[in-house]
């Protein structure tokens, strides 16, 4: 079945945080909903409270004026019953704030579930502001684009939709002559590095799993 890009709406919510839940369950999603705390479920299925708090993070970003995208599998006979794939958020440049970009304030943004380790969300966000200050200077990542997630169905990888999200994005950083942010895990550094990012810092520990900050930078800008 053919692959469509198309802008995501709100109502992907639910099945893009359902696709993160799956595409980081044996990473992230293992240090912030932590076996020790799936007694305090209120759904008794820690996967379906990841999913349900992903897709009201997902909703709301959105709102917010970050970008997301996803990648749908479309019948070939041309009936109903897409099937979204994958998904991409990217939050652009800031407009007119001359702040630091503080991801730990969207932990005060949403009503979380029991079963989620909000201490380790909090560190976890903390470090990946101060990690960007580090690497970008003081405004961190908010002058550029930062790709907070990229998750493809495990069912669906190899079949190129982790590539066809991250050129989008490249797209609109390389129409606005911004340069790009990430940090990846080991499995999706390849990734990035075949459309252009290299790595930029020492890598560091997110949720007990290796991640690797990446730089892409727009055609035309000076070479760090």
């Amino acid at each position: 079945m053919p692959l469509v890009l198309r802008p995501a709406k709100e109502e992907d919510s639910l099945r893009i945080g359902y696709i993160g839940a799956d595409a980081f369950r044996d990473t992230v999603s293992r240090a912030l909903f932590p076996p020790r705390m799936y007694d305090k479920s209120e759904t008794g299925d820690p996967r379906q409270d990841e999913a349900q708090w992903r897709g009201l993070r997902n909703a709301g970003r959105m709102k917010s004026g970050k970008i997301t995208h996803v990648i749908v599998d479309i019948p070939e006979d041309g009936s109903s019953g897409e099937e979204i794939v994958g998904m991409a958020q990217w939050e652009p440049p800031s407009q007119g704030s001359d702040a630091a970009p503080d991801a730990s304030t969207e932990t005060q943004q949403d009503v979380p579930p029991g079963s989620l380790d909000q201490e380790e969300l909090a560190k976890l966000m903390k470090l990946i502001d101060e990690i960007s200050i580090d690497i970008l200077g003081p405004q961190g990542h908010s002058n550029i684009y930062y790709l907070m997630v990229l998750a493809v169905d495990p069912a669906h990888q190899r079949r190129g939709v982790g590539k066809m999200l991250i050129r989008r994005g490249l797209e609109l950083a390389a129409e606005a002559g911004k340069d790009a942010f990430l940090i990846a895990t080991l499995e999706g550094r390849g990734l990035y590095r075949s459309v252009g990012f290299r790595d930029v810092g020492k890598p560091l520990d997110l949720a007990n799993t290796p991640h690797y900050p990446m730089l892409w930078k727009y055609p035309g800008s000076n070479p760090s």
